[in-house]
């Protein structure tokens, strides 16, 4: 900062075709209970083309706001680029479809007085105005329920297969020493990190009154497209980190009764299968949505094919280059 006084915090934003959940995101961010002087906001701008550089500088903000632009090369290298470029020597990473509570930053911040050295962890919840859908049912029971526990359990241990670096701050030095993000991942960029970051002591703090409010508008096919990327990540993980598959990190818990493992087992071989008995279920859970034995239904449909769709991408993975221990 040309000889000023460094900022406490520099939050690293990526984007990628997103204009109108960014732009909401920021506007959050400038409404912050926290000296305005004092933090700065780094949005990556990922090869964005439907006008995203063009609505943030429309946004004239009173706090400090960066927009760098890059090619389109995924969220770990535009992160890479966001944290090498930002200000301050501690960066919180958060995902341009996060809402940020106003006492947001400076929790990070005071968790970071007393833990150095540390990797602190905010919350994420739904956003109220997220549509309702099997969807947003799953990431309610999925990542919300994670941190619904957690608020419970704040003591216990991180667990390594969480590390989602959505609303997440470090010190610049630890992702230096660890070397930032892997750019060959475009998913499970944060798993790789969280899994370097662990073999290197660093010790994970849950924040609870960090939160953050994702607008989540994926659909089911979003989701089962998602599966199946996953999948080619986790797959490349494997092979970086074989200790990971050991861990059962990878791995999809298959049910614990038989007749259970078989159908999905059987399932697995042929998406067409899969889709003739789970297709419907799904269909029954987003049209009666309101009723909850049918939305209960959908929801586990929608986790089974996503299950089954990661399971068959990964046996083909595995027949065509060398075998993957999962």
């Amino acid at each position: 900062m040309n000889g000023k006084e460094r900022m406490d915090i520099s939050v690293v934003m990526p984007t990628f075709n997103r204009r109108k959940m960014v732009t909401h995101a920021i506007e959050r961010l400038m409404a912050q209970d926290y000296p305005p002087s004092r933090y700065e906001v780094v949005v990556i701008v990922d090869g964005s083309t439907d006008g995203t550089t063009e609505a943030l500088q429309a946004l004239q903000p009173t706090r400090h706001l960066r927009i760098i632009e890059q090619e389109n090369r995924g969220p770990a290298a535009a992160r890479n680029t966001g944290y090498r470029a930002a200000d301050a020597e501690t960066i919180l990473f958060l995902d341009d479809d996060m809402l940020a509570e106003p006492g947001l930053i400076a929790a990070h911040v005071a968790t970071h007085r007393q833990h150095r050295h540390g990797v602190a962890i905010g919350a994420i919840f739904l956003s109220a105005d997220s549509p309702p859908s099997l969807a947003t049912e799953c990431f309610k029971r999925e990542i919300g329920a994670l941190h619904l526990q957690r608020e419970q359990r704040q003591d216990d241990a991180w667990p390594i297969k969480e590390c989602i670096f959505s609303n997440t701050s470090l010190p610049r030095e630890l992702l230096d020493a660890v070397g930032g993000f892997n750019e060959g991942f475009r998913m499970r960029e944060d798993l790789e990190l969280g899994l370097r970051l662990f073999s290197a002591g660093a010790q994970m703090h849950y924040v609870d009154k960090a939160i953050a409010y994702q607008q989540y508008e994926k659909t089911s096919a979003a989701l089962i497209r998602d599966a199946e990327a996953f999948a080619q990540a986790d797959a490349l993980l494997a092979r970086l980190h074989p200790e990971a598959a050991r861990m059962g990190l990878l791995e999809w818990p298959l049910p614990p009764l038989r007749w259970k493992q078989m159908l999905y087992k059987i399932t697995a071989i042929s998406p067409t299968i899969s889709d003739l008995l789970l297709v419907p279920l799904c269909t029954l859970g987003e049209v009666f949505f309101t009723h909850p034995r049918l939305r209960n239904c959908g929801v586990f449909a929608l986790q089974m094919r996503r299950k089954i769709r990661w399971h068959r991408q990964i046996v083909k993975l595995s027949k065509a280059t060398s075998p993957i221990t999962i």
